[in-house]
Order: C-alpha cells, then sequence, then structure tokens
C-alpha cells in the first residue's frame, strides 16, 4: 500500500504547493479526482487486455462500451472520493510523508514517475488497440 500512497502524495502535494490558500479543497478535489483517473483507466486497461488476448472477444455494440468505460470511471470517483475526502485519508497521508518529502533529493523524479504511472495505462490501452487490432 506504502507505493499507492506515496503516488498519491506525489499528486496531492503537487496540485497542494500550487494552490493559493494553506487549506485549499480543490486541491484536495484535484488530487482525488486525478488518482481515480489513473486507477479507472488501469482497471479499463486489465479489462481490454482480458478480453483481447485471453478471451479474443470484445464488445459488441459502441454504446455498451462506452456505458461500461463512463460507469467503471464513475465508481471509480465514487469510491476515491469517500475513501479521501469524506473519511480525511489523503490528509492522513499527507501528515505521514509531508517530512520525508522535505528531505527527499529527487522530488523532481519521483513526481515525474508518478506522472508515467497515471498516463501508463492510456498509453498501454493505445498500444494494444495498435498490436492488438479488433477483428472485424
Amino acid at each position: 500500500m506504502k507505493p499507492v500512497e506515496y503516488l498519491y502524495f506525489n499528486i496531492y502535494n503537487h496540485f497542494y504547493q500550487r494552490s493559493i490558500s494553506a487549506q485549499d479543497y480543490s486541491a484536495r478535489i484535484q488530487a482525488m479526482y486525478l488518482f481515480s483517473f489513473s486507477a479507472g483507466g488501469w482497471v479499463l486497461f486489465l479489462e481490454a487486455v482480458y478480453l483481447r488476448i485471453i478471451r479474443h472477444s470484445w464488445f459488441t455494440s459502441k454504446p455498451g462500451a462506452t456505458f461500461f468505460a463512463a460507469s467503471v470511471y464513475l465508481l471509480t470517483a465514487l469510491v476515491l472520493y469517500q475513501i479521501f475526502i469524506v473519511n480525511e485519508r489523503d490528509r492522513k497521508i499527507y501528515g505521514k510523508y509531508e517530512e520525508k518529502w522535505d528531505r527527499n533529493p529527487s522530488k523532481k523524479r519521483d513526481l515525474l514517475i508518478s506522472i508515467f504511472v497515471i498516463v501508463a495505462p492510456y498509453l498501454f490501452l493505445v498500444s494494444l488497440a495498435k498490436f492488438f487490432p479488433r477483428h472485424i
């Protein structure tokens, strides 16, 4: 769980330092939604790998695929909103890693790794579509 917490901390800290006020609610919401966007992307990527490589099938209609993707994103956002914002888990994570962050000499590297982990499922989805095209 610690790598996931540190990933969330990097996202949250980035938005927190860019915010104007010290207790900015928008930094919390931005970090939570970006994290949920990434988590939803990973779920969709794993689902696509399962359907394309293991089952050799795909959705029969575009509206069905769109509804599934939207429901994955919505459910991910709702669950992570409950965990991070309502239960204030994000503040606990921030307090846990704040001191270590100030002493960390490779802050930019860690932020770049976090950005890559956020973008990676979408890069993998594009490469999956290119290397394993759907048979029509």
